[in-house]
């Protein structure tokens, strides 16, 4: 990969691990010149970054992989083994191969002490852990690919909605460097999370998290947005140089790197809402004596009674239009209203005054209206008048969003009293 591309990415941080390469001695090197390798860290802020080696020698610098121009006629294979030492309890055998033949050049005498694996290059790693926590790998494992992808869900939000952003991070590791050269990339993960949501918030997640993320988030306002994510990941390198004769030098270093990337959305506005209220009126059912609640009879919106009879009334609601959902101006459906309670608001009736409605008391919906009328119906004009009856209805209204809504609505019905029934 050129070194131009890798400065656009991001800018490289060198690890301090500088490893001598080709020449490990003079009496075994092809040439004198002295070639020298350190594990280089690339962040990147478009969706990719690198962990890589870089090889310089005393007239320039490239990232490996190299091309033919530095091929190495070897090449190796790296396994870990357990060895039966308190200070050394695990080794790398390492088998160097010509490229040519595929034939193995630091075969053991039969004369080589026990243990024998089959390689006069034993390196031992570490005092403590295996030397790559991975499967072993035939040559190099030379550079890490990191790719940071970021998506909005849903893609367009309502305001005020819920949206997710997720970041799902993928790795790969690019093999055979060509050189005398093996390199491993163990333990790496996300020490932590940064979210910017691109609207003057922004959330951090510690880790370590794992390699992918889903934070939700509301945009409060209708916009274009661009939440980034950032991950910055850490973890150790190790590298090693060999000659063709098997010399090995082996070194471990920590690195980290971040890498980022946006995605955009396009926050609409939320919908205007309105609710227009249900318009509903009273209706009555009389009884003589106890009302029964069949609810078979009709209610009446004028009704007759005897005069000087405790009538009994069964308050309803009767829905002339009921409340109305508009979403920017359009019809989104009707609303359900019930009767909650009610009350009457006139004056105090001729019902013996344990036995009446009183004027101004919230009765539940359910409830009766107990009414008495001892004057005949008055006459004005020469003409008989009903008596008006005044109620508020309190009135509960759930609309097809869900919204509820309560309203107050003035009412009332007529009442004529029947002369004919009077007794005494």
């Amino acid at each position: 990969m050129p070194i131009a591309l890798l400065q656009k990415t991001g800018v490289a941080i060198a690890l301090s691990l500088t490893l001598l390469a080709t020449a490990a001695t003079q009496g075994h090197s092809q040439n004198a010149t002295t070639t020298m390798v350190s594990i280089t860290s690339v962040s990147g802020y478009a969706g990719h970054a690198f962990v890589y080696a870089q090889v310089s020698d005393p007239t320039f610098a490239f990232p490996a992989p190299t091309g033919t121009g530095h091929q190495s006629p070897y090449f190796s294979e790296w396994i870990s083994q357990p060895f039966q030492s308190s200070s050394c309890p695990w080794i790398w055998a390492v088998y160097v191969f010509d490229r040519a033949t595929s034939l193995q050049i630091n075969v053991p005498p039969a004369s080589w002490p026990s243990p024998n694996f089959g390689t006069t290059t034993i390196v031992c790693a570490s005092p403590t852990v295996s030397p790559v926590d991975q499967p072993p790998q035939a040559d190099a494992a030379a550079r890490l690919d990191l790719d940071l992808q970021v998506a909005v869900s849903p893609p367009s939000p309502t305001a005020g909605s819920t949206s997710v952003i997720s970041a799902v991070l993928n790795s790969a590791l690019t093999q055979d460097l060509n050189l005398y050269l093996s390199m491993a990339i163990e333990d790496w993960s996300v020490t932590s999370w940064t979210v910017d949501f691109g609207d003057g918030q922004s959330r951090m997640l510690n880790g370590p998290i794992g390699a992918s993320i889903q934070v939700s988030h509301i945009y409060q306002s209708a916009g274009r947005y661009e939440p980034r994510v950032v991950a910055l990941i850490s973890g150790h390198a190790q590298a090693a140089v060999y000659d063709r004769y098997g010399t090995v030098r082996l070194i471990r270093r920590p690195f980290s790197v971040a890498v980022g990337n946006s995605a955009s959305t396009t926050t609409r506005r939320r919908p205007s809402r309105a609710y227009l209220p249900p318009q509903a009126v009273v209706a009555v059912v009389p009884f003589l004596g106890p009302a029964t609640a069949d609810g078979s009879s009709t209610p009446f919106r004028r009704i007759e009674v005897f005069r000087g009879a405790l009538t009994t009334l069964t308050v309803h609601l009767v829905m002339v239009r009921e409340g109305l959902l508009l979403v920017d101006g359009i019809p989104r459906g009707f609303g359900h209203s019930r009767l909650v309670s009610w009350r009457y608001d006139g004056a105090r009736s001729d019902a013996p005054p344990e036995s009446g409605t009183i004027p101004g008391r919230v009765y539940a919906a359910g409830e009766p209206m107990r009414m008495q009328w001892n004057s005949p119906d008055p006459i004005a004009s020469g003409q008989l008048q009903d008596y008006p009856v005044p109620v508020t209805l309190y009135v509960e209204t759930l609309f097809a969003d869900g919204h509820l809504s309560s309203y107050v609505i003035p009412a009332s019905f007529s009442v004529s009293v029947d002369f004919a029934a009077q007794s005494g």
